[in-house]
């Protein structure tokens, strides 16, 4: 799949739109088909089936924004989306999905996430300053995560927490 097939162009748009990134204001250009090339490209040699990277980038996104955060709820939702364009129904089986999902790298995503997060910076007008100054804001998320040796490694609990606790993974910061 590259950046001009049709199936890449329906996939960065479908990403696009569901995230409301097709306007023509300074805000709607967070995320670029560029910024999308880059990531689907960061994937040499992947097998394009059900879930090439950025339909499944654009799923799991859909499912972490949903208030279910269910996997099964992602895929009914992008099927009755496919239905109403008319095309065929996507399978709602989660299996496939959740291999898919883990085949994206922390690394790609994070590139991603760092590239919207200046897109958006470049984008802010003067007028969102305060006192001519950029505001930078938190909202102090908690992603749990598997307490694994590996997660452990990767990711410490604090210092302050009691060894062997589940360790809620606060402050994932780009």
């Amino acid at each position: 799949m590259t950046k001009c097939s049709p199936e890449f162009q329906s996939l960065a748009d479908d990403c696009l739109r569901q995230f409301a990134q097709t306007g023509n204001d300074a805000l709607s250009a967070i995320l670029t088909p560029s910024d999308l090339n880059t990531f689907q490209a960061s994937y040499q040699g992947f097998r394009a089936r059900d879930f090439p990277p950025l339909k499944t980038l654009t799923l799991f996104m859909r499912q972490v924004a949903s208030d279910t955060k269910s996997c099964r709820h992602a895929l009914i939702d992008e099927a009755r989306d496919q239905a109403v364009r008319g095309n065929k129904p996507s399978n709602t089986e989660t299996s496939a999905y959740t291999k898919a999902r883990q085949r994206l790298t922390e690394e790609s995503i994070k590139t991603l996430l760092t590239t919207s997060g200046n897109n958006l910076d470049d984008a802010s007008p003067e007028l969102y300053h305060w006192h001519q100054r950029r505001v930078l804001m938190t909202d102090g998320s908690t992603l749990l995560m598997p307490d694994t040796e590996k997660n452990q490694y990767e990711y410490p609990q604090p210092s302050t927490q009691k060894k062997g606790s589940v360790s809620p993974f606060s402050g994932f910061l780009f």
